[in-house]
């Protein structure tokens, strides 16, 4: 039986409006974090969709390429003005790949680690609680951070072994099946 999640009450003595407006914000921003990590997950799922269908696709290209070809259709009966389906298929892949590849070094140039260890300037540093504060804010976020990287690498692990576990399982269908064909072969054959 799965585990499900309970909640948690905690209540926190606020000391001034002031302190629980900056704790209202402080709840918001980890809102708002929930909420992107959800979004990741999302993304991770469709990822990984992508990641299978390209495999499948590769696979049916190592087979078409094995066959000689043959299940491309007769493409020089096509007028040469209409773009084969093969060409607009790549070229959706071109973009698909140009488009992941330009978010990823967005990203990365936006959630720059220096982001999170600038020095501010002085007089915009907080000042006794407001700082101690934003330690402990930070110091959540750096762990929830922690978590999250290790349960993803943790996931990416997991669907790792499932895949060679999975490549395992298939060939010793390829090969229980050829069994299975050779034996009855063997079997006709004595009887004849």
């Amino acid at each position: 039986m799965p585990l499900q999640a309970g909640y948690t009450l905690v209540i926190i003595p606020l000391h001034s409006s002031l302190e629980a407006g900056r704790f209202f914000i402080w709840l918001k921003q980890m809102k708002k974090l929930e909420q992107q990590r959800d979004a990741l997950w999302h993304g991770l799922e469709m990822v990984e969709r992508a990641r299978d269908w390209y495999h499948q696709e590769i696979q049916g290209i190592h087979q078409r390429l094995r066959h000689g070809g043959e299940s491309l259709g007769d493409n020089d009966s096509a007028p040469r003005s209409v773009p084969s389906r093969v060409s607009l298929l790549q070229d959706k892949i071109q973009h698909v790949n140009y488009r992941l590849c330009d978010f990823i070094s967005s990203a990365e140039r936006v959630l720059l680690p220096h982001h999170y260890t600038e020095q501010p300037d002085a007089e915009h540093l907080p000042r006794g609680k407001d700082r101690r504060l934003q330690q402990r804010t930070l110091d959540a976020l750096k762990q929830q951070n922690y978590l999250l990287t290790k349960e993803v690498s943790r996931k990416s692990q997991w669907i790792t072994q499932l895949e060679q576990e999975k490549a395992v399982l298939i060939k010793q269908l390829l090969e229980a099946q050829f069994e299975s064909h050779t034996q009855s072969s063997w079997n006709s054959s004595i009887f004849v």
